[in-house]
């Protein structure tokens, strides 16, 4: 399914687009051209990578072959690539044709397509079929690129002839539940109108609900977690090159400079020009040496064209060791001196594939951030210098807790253990608790540390504490009796945490961060077993279960306050209820990229009682822990073909929030577009950042 819109002429800026924790794929298609024009000058790479923008640089490839089937066995079982199951192909674009994906951690992809007969229809490319017809190999490669709209631009700046962009679904199946699918809308793609012609240049990919300047920021993260859950048995982990063979190298370089890539001079020659992408990655292009050698035998038979793929990959021996068991001795070359393993294409389906080891510093970086499972003498050794550096201070320097500001001990399996199937560990790092000393240390926030490395410094915790398996506690609300709770805390608590749960000689209880992110039941479990190797004695021989789950639903009532006079607790909007101020004014938001509102404008929105309406995304047990007033709880895993019916679609802002700070609510803003809602934001900072900025909350039953 194939849309069309207008380009843009004009873009300044990158557009920001949202994703959490899912690949970045880019697909290619065939689309016929005519030309490309080039000026009598050419530009060098400008500051920025106007061609590419936040992207993460190569796509994919699309290797174009007779039986999908056995092509894909032959990845698979012989050449060590983890890929689906013949029952998982789709249906692709072009029309006419079925494929699959192998992903790699880099966010690169290489694509297995086929024509099916039955699938071929007038829309189908002509060139593809005649290209089956005498040759199998890759027919496209992709750039991912932040926003299509701009590379536009860029190019035709540059005197480029571009098609116009081309949106589609990657599937034909109908976009259901809470999804980042917007409006039928995937991805969207652009290519040169020379593509037939010239198939040396690349098409460029855009992931429709992607945010790739977070990606960019936050490469380390989105790298490392993907990595630690790679399972391609030959040891790749990313594209880090891919050839192109030309006929006339001269020709090719300046269309390639044209486009502000980067040539690495120092490793170009007269039969090679090798450009930057990003990070490592390059373009190599290439022609022929001599009469008979592979390339000349490559421009002969098939023209200019991908020839060679380079797939880095984490031990070069383990993986020539893997292959040569698999491989016939005439299909694999070592090149003990460059360290390269060949995978002649003739055996490959048409395409030549080279294997090199990855980098020393990337290798490094993915040893000291792997996650997953218990950590390595290397991750372990980074982690207990991450925690030297910002914990020891005042949890002390072996974990005891106490050395400064009443922190609590990082040895109790008690905590750590009940931390360790939910955020509260995790969101009391990254965001900190407001009001005490403890800071938020996630580099969004302002901190020093990236997501992943919280991540890997809390597995650590967990595994000086010996805690292996989470400590399971019941997500259901405890209900108590809030006056009885008042007074059993005023007699046996506020002694050490104080009056207002300022803490004295203990942990402070009175944030409101801290209230948004521990459950009933985690509450009540420290009050009821106490917290080993700390002064929290257990209360469960002390007060019976009347009184710890009324000092359990005392505290969650502080949510919105420690001196709120009475219980704050609200029952979910029925949905005449879901518009707030149904006859005040629109607020007059000034949105972040078209799609994020920051929490400071919907506050203001909340005091001057203006018509809007505000969807909690997270889970129920999470709106009950804490939400901001007025806000319904959609979450998104349910399905919102009933609810939506409950929405007015007309002029009213409609305002998501999760605290993630932007996939849930991503997802049910995107869902609402496809419905046809054209007023929706996401909150900028998160449910999170709202409670530690003191703007309202409260609590719910």
């Amino acid at each position: 399914m194939v849309y069309q819109y207008p380009m843009q002429q004009a873009i300044t800026t990158f557009q920001s687009l949202i994703k959490s924790k899912l690949y970045c794929l880019a697909f290619t298609v065939g689309l016929m051209g005519s030309s490309v024009i080039l000026p009598s000058c050419s530009t060098e790479m400008i500051a920025g990578y106007p061609l590419l923008g936040a992207s993460q640089g190569i796509g994919s490839a699309t290797l174009l072959v007779n039986d999908l089937k056995s092509t894909r066995d032959f990845y698979a079982d012989t050449l060590g690539f983890d890929i689906d199951k013949p029952e998982k192909f789709k249906k692709g674009v072009p029309t006419g044709t079925n494929n699959t994906t192998i992903n790699f951690p880099d966010m690169s992809s290489l694509k297995l397509m086929t024509i099916e007969d039955s699938l071929v229809t007038s829309e189908t490319p002509s060139f593809l079929t005649s290209f089956l017809a005498k040759h199998e190999g890759i027919t496209r490669y992709a750039l991912a690129t932040s926003s299509v709209d701009t590379t536009y631009s860029f190019l035709t700046d540059q005197n480029f002839r571009m098609d116009s962009v081309k949106s589609y679904r990657t599937s034909d199946e109908s976009a259901k539940g809470w999804t980042r699918d917007d409006g039928g809308v995937q991805e969207h793609l652009l290519a040169f109108q020379a593509q037939q012609t010239k198939p040396y240049l690349p098409t460029f990919i855009e992931n429709a609900g992607s945010d790739y300047q977070r990606m960019q920021k936050m490469w380390n993260t989105f790298y490392a977690y993907y990595r630690s859950y790679s399972s391609h048995r030959n040891g790749v982990i990313g594209i880090g090159a891919i050839r192109i063979a030309v006929d006339s190298l001269e020709s090719a370089r300046a269309q390639f400079k044209q486009m502000g890539l980067k040539e690495l001079k120092s490793r170009s020659s007269d039969m090679m020009a090798i450009f930057q992408l990003k990070r490592q990655q390059e373009l190599q292009i290439v022609t022929s040496k001599t009469n008979g050698d592979e390339i000349s035998n490559f421009l002969e038979e098939r023209g200019s064209g991908v020839f060679a793929i380079q797939f880095e990959v984490i031990n070069i021996d383990s993986t020539y060791a893997f292959l040569s068991e698999r491989l016939p001795t005439e299909a694999l070359l070592m090149d003990s001196l460059s360290g390269r393993v060949t995978v002649l294409r003739k055996y490959a389906h048409g395409v030549q594939l080279d294997f090199v080891n990855e980098p020393a510093s990337q290798a490094l970086m993915a040893q000291r951030l792997q996650v997953g499972s218990k950590l390595d003498s290397v991750a372990a050794q980074n982690a207990s210098g991450m925690y030297q550096k910002y914990c020891a201070l005042c949890h002390g320097e072996d974990r005891q807790g106490y050395a400064a500001d009443n922190a609590p001990s990082l040895r109790s399996k008690s905590l750590l253990g009940t931390s360790k199937s939910n955020n509260f560990m995790r969101y009391t790092m990254q965001y900190g608790r407001v009001g005490t000393a403890m800071a938020g240390y996630l580099d969004a926030q302002g901190g020093p540390m990236e997501y992943i490395e919280i991540e890997v410094l809390l597995q650590w915790l967990y595994d000086q504490a010996g805690v292996e398996k989470p400590i399971e506690l019941s997500r259901e609300p405890v209900l108590g009796d809030i006056a009885l709770g008042t007074k059993v805390y005023q007699e046996n608590c506020a002694v050490c945490h104080g009056t207002e749960g300022e803490g004295i000689s203990a942990p402070a209880l009175g944030g409101s961060m801290l209230l948004a992110t521990a459950t009933d039941e985690f509450l009540k479990y420290a009050i009821s077993e106490g917290r080993d190797g700390t002064p929290m004695i257990g209360f469960k021989d002390i007060l019976d279960e009347e009184e710890i789950n009324g000092v359990t639903a005392f505290l969650r009532s502080r949510a919105a306050g420690w001196n709120i006079p009475e219980a704050d607790t609200v029952t979910i909007p029925t949905p005449d209820n879901y518009v707030l101020n149904p006859t005040g004014k629109a607020p007059n938001f000034e949105l972040r990229d078209g799609r994020f509102v920051s929490a400071a404008q919907v506050n203001q929105a909340l005091q001057d009682h203006a018509r809007m309406i505000i969807l909690d995304a997270r889970s129920e047990v999470a709106w009950r822990q804490t939400h901001i007033p007025g806000s319904i709880p959609v979450p998104y895993y349910e399905d919102p073909e009933t609810f939506v019916n409950d929405i007015p679609n007309d002029s009213t802002w409609i305002v998501a929030y999760c605290a993630c700070p932007h996939a849930a609510s991503g997802r049910v803003v995107q869902t609402l577009k496809r419905y046809g809602y054209q007023h929706t934001a996401i909150l900028d900072e998160g449910i999170l950042v709202w409670a530690g900025l003191g703007y309202p909350v409260k609590n719910g039953q």
